[in-house]
């Protein structure tokens, strides 16, 4: 792998988990809209579910940008769905 691109990709997970225990914090101690109305378990669950479900979104946008170039008769018997 490239210095580059694992020093970006190690800033980057650091980021995340910086921001994602930050907002946390937030949510435990009652600081955000939404923790204040409801109980503080609701908003850890929507929480994690928005950045699963995006994480999910973002990986089928890079499969749909990825695959353009690859020919689809090397992978339509193998991966059927993706072919379509």
């Amino acid at each position: 792998m490239n210095p580059v691109k694992l020093i970006k990709s190690v800033i980057s997970c650091i980021l995340l988990a910086f921001s994602t225990t930050l907002i946390m914090g937030l949510i435990a101690l009652r600081q955000t809209n939404l923790s204040e109305n409801v109980h503080p378990a609701a908003a850890y669950c929507l929480l994690w579910g928005a950045i699963i479900w995006l994480t999910m979104v973002e990986g089928g946008q890079a499969s749909l940008v990825g695959l353009i170039p690859v020919n689809g008769e090397l992978y339509a018997s193998s991966h059927p769905k993706a072919y379509k």
